[in-house]
């Protein structure tokens, strides 16, 4: 087992959500003609503190951007429409010189989802976004235009540095209080549900994640949910942690003869369902609750690849992928630990 971290070390990454699902960065707070594409970031839920007392050890180390009012001076530009009444929360816009390149990340305030779309993509049946403006977008709902705008609140974007690995946290009580198991659904395989134990927000994330994952699959291989924890939690091995419900281990998602088989299987380049993988990892961190993912570092290359073909920024890739920057890099919220070529974990936060 590893030893136990310092809080200084630790990984701490939930503010990270908001911009996990972005095109691309750039400076929000740099209004000047000539510049880059501006990206504005805010989120109603970021906000708060999320660093558990270890800010003031990491603010040499954390990238911060953070939407201000005197940043969007051109906020209020653009048509008069009536605001939208959906349960969305616009988190950031990248404005561009052809209005097809540029995109709107959204956040479904009612199932933790986040989605970027260009204009002329549909969100739901009936919503399409029509126009991305700096700090706000147009939308087409059952035939009549709505405007949704960046709120005023800001989002602090935390890479921390530090080694992670499989042993519990230093905030990990070692049991599970008051544990929920997680039952059978339509979209997963539980491998062994007796030990599907956890945390009421962890389990609460995988059937989110889940959800998510399904509608964007498309008919997609079942998700292979692996161990959480034991009910009542505790040392359970031969994991060396899954003792209080904030870990899960998933199976990637396969081709060919293997999808629909539970047992976790090797993956690589001959059996790996890349689009698919890369929807079901962003579909649990869109949940806004994971600490970090293991993934090795043979399978983030691939996913790097497929990534960078479909035109994810380079840094999006930074904050998602450890890889290309090694295996002792303390960037990128899904990291390398050994053991993970047929599944991955996921560690979730406590709450």
């Amino acid at each position: 087992m590893s030893p136990p971290r310092s809080p200084a070390a630790r990984t701490r990454v939930f503010a990270l959500t908001a911009a996990l699902h972005l095109s691309g960065l750039a400076c929000a707070g740099d209004p000047s003609q000539g510049e880059p594409p501006r990206i504005d970031l805010t989120s109603s839920t970021a906000a708060h503190d999320t660093t558990h007392g270890d800010a003031t050890a990491h603010d040499a180390t954390a990238h911060d951007a953070t939407a201000h009012d005197d940043t969007h001076g051109d906020t209020h530009a653009g048509p008069e429409l009536p605001p939208t009444l959906l349960p969305l929360t616009l988190l950031a816009t990248l404005a561009d010189d052809d209005p097809t390149r540029a995109t709107a990340t959204l956040r479904d305030d009612e199932t933790g989802a986040f989605y970027t779309l260009h204009p002329g993509q549909s969100l739901f049946t009936d919503v399409e976004l029509v126009t991305v403006g700096r700090g706000w977008i147009e939308l087409r709902r059952a035939g009549e235009h709505e405007r949704l705008d960046l709120p005023q609140s800001g989002v602090r974007l935390v890479d921390q540095p530090g080694a992670a690995s499989e042993a519990p946290d230093d905030d990990d009580p070692g049991v599970l209080r008051r544990g929920v198991q997680l039952g059978p659904g339509p979209h997963h395989f539980l491998k062994r549900p007796d030990n599907a134990w956890g945390e009421r927000a962890s389990v609460a994330a995988i059937q989110r994640a889940i959800t998510t994952y399904a509608r964007q699959a498309r008919g997609g291989p079942k998700v292979k949910i692996g161990d959480i924890s034991r009910r009542g939690g505790g040392y359970f091995p031969p994991h060396l942690s899954h003792r209080s419900g904030r870990d899960v281990d998933v199976g990637y998602v396969l081709r060919g003869a293997d999808p629909d088989d539970p047992r976790f299987r090797a993956a690589d380049a001959s059996n790996l369902d890349l689009e698919r993988t890369w929807s079901l990892l962003r579909a649990f961190i869109g949940t806004g609750h994971v600490r970090v993912i293991f993934v090795d570092t043979k399978i983030q290359r691939l996913l790097y690849d497929h990534a960078r073909e479909r035109g994810v920024s380079e840094q999006e890739l930074d904050l998602l992928l450890q890889y290309p920057r090694g295996e002792g890099h303390g960037g990128g919220l899904i990291r390398h630990f050994r053991g993970h070529r047929d599944h991955f974990h996921v560690r979730f936060g406590a709450r």
